[in-house]
């Protein structure tokens, strides 16, 4: 028999974890805590609720992940953020969003994680 296991709304899981929902939203977004997109309603499976909390305890199961940098394009970019590309070219140029350019031309621009880590976190910031 398959066992089933829990999906929680955002809301259920701020008053599980005891945090706001404009926080469990900010750890979304920064991709801390995985979440399943149904629609436009998005719920959070019992298991990777359990994994972002033993984050905190210090019980995380260790596993094989790469230390190398990632890097994004401005297409991806644009997609992760639901932006046109130009907006993000714009953020690129005006240095809102930390990049660099690899060559001349069309999909030239790359952008670390780190980087849209911190872009994300200043627009969380000026929301809350």
């Amino acid at each position: 028999m398959i066992e089933e296991k829990k999906l929680f709304t955002i809301k259920e899981v701020s008053e599980l974890i005891g945090i706001s929902e404009s926080e469990v939203v900010r750890m979304v977004m920064l991709k801390k805590l995985a979440v399943i997109r149904l629609g436009k309603a998005i719920r959070i499976k019992e298991d990777d609720l359990e994994e972002f909390l033993n984050g905190f305890t210090g019980r995380r199961e260790i596993r094989n992940e790469h230390k190398e940098p990632v890097l994004y394009t401005a297409e991806q970019i644009a997609k992760i953020l639901k932006l046109s590309v130009d907006n993000v070219w714009n953020l690129l140029k005006t240095g809102r969003l930390k990049g660099f350019k690899v060559r001349e031309g069309r999909s030239s621009w790359r952008i670390p994680a780190d980087s849209l880590d911190d872009f994300i976190e200043s627009r969380i910031g000026r929301i809350t």
